[in-house]
């Protein structure tokens, strides 16, 4: 099979992954287009234009490219859309491909079960900018769904100060605020699996005190956490921690921390507060291996 690049474009974040049988993660851009949308009420040329410029840097590595647009251009009416694929293709001859929610939460899905040998009820958040989806497996099948219209910015939007060097919005309003806006699903599960961003980014870098993940083996799954130890954890996040010094620490993730990391530790808590978990599991881990399966079908 052809070396392919598999670019996954976000309602905030866009990530690249290159695959020649094994996934390697190449790099992420932060280009807000749902934020820009809402403010703008259209797409704006100047994101259009990073995305192609993102899209054609990787022309050099001579791979197959496939896009996967989420969130922000499922919403998009028919007129916007075409106009926008058929802009994106003639500047870089890729064809644009938009999964809808349910592909998104199977493709993750499909990641996160991976090879590993566990049988038992666990969740897994696919957290995005602009939209969450939940599924909740069990015996390696999911055996329910949902898909919020919610995500990361929609939460800063909510409480822009989270975005500020301290916050000063009370916590668990926050998370009651977003709590309300998800539907109860009709099973709980102990365990979350977060995924659809790099969490471990995340928890390594602001030395969150992980434990081994005793479920299961998974080089993307490494660890897991206690919901008491994660939100003490968070609060510190929102309160004592600067965000000024972790850019400046994390320079080529600058964008990331700021393009809403407080607003999706919100989502997680809301998400965990329905299902009565007790642990979650940090992963890496995106919809790119079930894209990457279904184009090797296809090969």
């Amino acid at each position: 099979m052809n070396e392919m690049i598999i670019i996954e474009v976000g309602s905030t974040n866009t990530k690249s992954y290159f695959y020649n049988g094994v996934v390697s993660e190449v790099g992420l851009i932060t280009i807000e287009f749902k934020n820009n949308y809402k403010i703008n009420g259209k797409l704006l040329e100047n994101d259009i234009k990073s995305l192609v410029d993102y899209v054609n840097s990787f022309k050099s590595y001579n791979a197959d490219i496939h896009v996967y647009g989420t969130s922000i251009f499922r919403d998009l009416n028919d007129e916007e859309f075409l106009a926008f694929v058929k802009l994106f293709a003639s500047e870089t001859n890729v064809n644009f491909n938009v999964v809808t929610a349910d592909m998104e939460n199977e493709f993750t899905v499909y990641g996160v079960i991976g090879d590993n040998d566990y049988n038992g009820r666990f969740a897994v958040m696919i957290g995005g900018g602009g939209s969450t989806e939940l599924a909740i497996v069990e015996n390696k099948i999911i055996i329910e769904k949902h898909n919020f219209s919610f995500g990361a910015m929609d939460v800063m939007n909510r409480f822009p100060d989270i975005n500020e060097d301290s916050a000063s919005t009370y916590f668990s309003e926050m998370v009651d605020d977003t709590v309300n806006r998800c539907a109860a699903p009709e099973n709980k599960a102990a365990t979350l699996v977060l995924a659809g961003g790099d969490y471990l980014r995340f928890y390594l870098t602001l030395g969150y005190p992980l434990e081994k993940n005793i479920l299961y083996e998974d080089v993307n799954q490494p660890y897991m956490m206690d919901i008491k130890t994660m939100e003490e954890c968070d609060r510190d996040f929102f309160y004592n921690r600067s965000l000024t010094d972790i850019q400046n620490k994390d320079v080529e993730y600058k964008k990331w921390w700021s393009g809403g990391t407080r607003g999706m530790r919100i989502c997680v808590h809301a998400i965990s507060t329905i299902l009565e978990t007790e642990y979650i599991i940090p992963s890496k881990i995106s919809m790119v291996y079930g894209i990457i399966e279904k184009l090797k079908s296809k090969s």
